[in-house]
């Protein structure tokens, strides 16, 4: 173990609580300082690709204020490992969306953030994770779930046809619409 690891969940609590204040200030320098300069940074919730590099992710971040401009997070749970020196928060997010949605709608929904690795006292691995479909329902952008589960209404969305992207299956492989 190099010194310069944190392992400890006194390191894990104070990075926890100023990565939610970080986010909270909407300043994208305070997000950036607490990356490692060769992050590797998984949203693909968001984000098209895994982002690599502290100055790619100011572009994810610029995004993230414009198309929630008012968005903030509380912490529900902080989950440590500090034996790995990983942590998950558990986050709750609310507030409204993109402007060209309607601008009176809200959204209030749970999600995590997952630190995997820290280089030199700094982020160097992270992951997200969090309810998008929920949120675009909240703010009206995707109609309600009318009681079709998982992959069920994602493909109500798209008339019930699978994309060209995933292979068709039998009859037979196929889960009830519930």
């Amino acid at each position: 173990m190099k010194p310069s690891d944190p392992t400890d969940g006194d390191f894990l609590r104070r990075f926890a609580t100023e990565w939610l204040a970080a986010w909270n200030s909407h300043d994208t320098e305070q997000v950036l300082a607490l990356l490692h300069p060769d992050i590797v940074w998984e949203d693909t919730v968001f984000w098209t690709d895994v982002i690599h590099g502290r100055e790619s992710v100011r572009n994810y971040v610029e995004r993230i204020w414009k198309a929630m401009p008012d968005v903030g997070f509380d912490e529900v749970q902080l989950f440590t490992a500090p034996e790995d020196g990983r942590a998950v928060v558990l986050f709750r997010q609310q507030g409204s969306g993109p402007p060209q949605l309607d601008p009176a709608r809200r959204f209030d929904t749970y999600g995590c953030d997952i630190f995997l690795e820290f280089t030199d006292g700094l982020l160097s691995r992270y992951l997200a994770q969090y309810e998008i479909n929920e949120m675009m329902r909240q703010l009206g952008a995707l109609p309600p779930r009318n009681g079709k589960i998982g992959g069920a209404y994602l493909l109500s969305l798209l008339g019930g046809k699978p994309s060209a992207a995933a292979p068709a299956h039998s009859a037979s492989q196929r889960q009830p619409e519930a």
